[in-house]
């Protein structure tokens, strides 16, 4: 961690994939999942060409407020159309890939219980997130921690992603917060730690992090502190070390 001098922590963001949750493992357990499930429906010879193509084709497509995670109906069209699959359509595929999905995202005690302490703290909590829509309420209600953020903003309800400081602006209006007072945890040092921009401590949060998985373009930006995995215990030792006394 950078030496930085302590200051009051009012509000703290939280981006959502490879943050809060391992979108990684998400979707690629989800996406072999579906290889199976066409392979048991002769909708496909080779699980292994189905998998390798989707993941090409995932990895290649960079528009905005698509989700990665949740899939988008041109990564199953692409694939469908160069391997010739026509016994599942695409939109077939996609309702039944998010369903997979859907069913694999499950409570996380240690992400509640961090919650948990920074509100009895009186911090106030958002979620900012690069995503669609439909993915974070998904996760929302698998988790059901949607009543813990005083503010949900999602990429593409409002139509700005990070690093655009707008989306950030957004979140600091929405809380009334200074971004001297705010802390944004994510995973990403491109998208999340732009904040800092606008005063905004950057944590970045390793544990799920895929190098990989970074269609942002832009700066990076060093994080004033580095925390693994979000939870209580390394919630408390953030707080003890960058926060005056609360």
């Amino acid at each position: 961690m950078t030496y930085m001098e302590k200051r009051q922590v009012t509000a703290c963001a939280f981006d959502l994939g490879n943050t809060l949750i391992n979108d990684t493992q998400l979707a690629g357990d989800a996406i072999g999942e579906m290889g199976d499930w066409l392979l048991d429906t002769s909708a496909i010879e080779s699980r292994q060409s189905f998998l390798a193509t989707y993941a090409r084709i995932n990895q290649d497509t960079n528009r905005p407020f698509i989700s990665h995670t949740f899939g988008e109906i041109d990564f199953f069209e692409k694939t469908f159309k160069e391997l010739a699959i026509t016994a599942v359509t695409p939109e077939e595929a996609l309702k039944k890939y998010r369903e997979i999905v859907t069913t694999k995202i499950h409570p996380d005690k240690d992400v509640e219980e961090a919650f948990r302490l920074l509100k009895q703290k009186n911090i106030r909590l958002a979620l900012l997130s690069n995503e669609s829509v439909s993915r974070v309420d998904a996760y929302m209600e698998k988790t059901k921690l949607r009543h813990f953020f005083d503010t949900i903003i999602v990429s593409e309800d409002i139509g700005v992603e990070k690093p655009d400081l707008l989306i950030f602006q957004e979140a600091l209006n929405r809380l009334n917060v200074a971004g001297e007072e705010t802390v944004m945890f994510g995973d990403n040092d491109i998208a999340d730690g732009a904040g800092k921009n606008l005063g905004i401590l950057f944590v970045l949060v390793t544990g799920y992090k895929n190098r990989d998985w970074a269609w942002e373009e832009g700066n990076s930006y060093q994080p004033d502190y580095i925390m693994k995995k979000i939870t209580k215990k390394n919630m408390e030792a953030f707080l003890n070390t960058v926060c005056l006394r609360q």
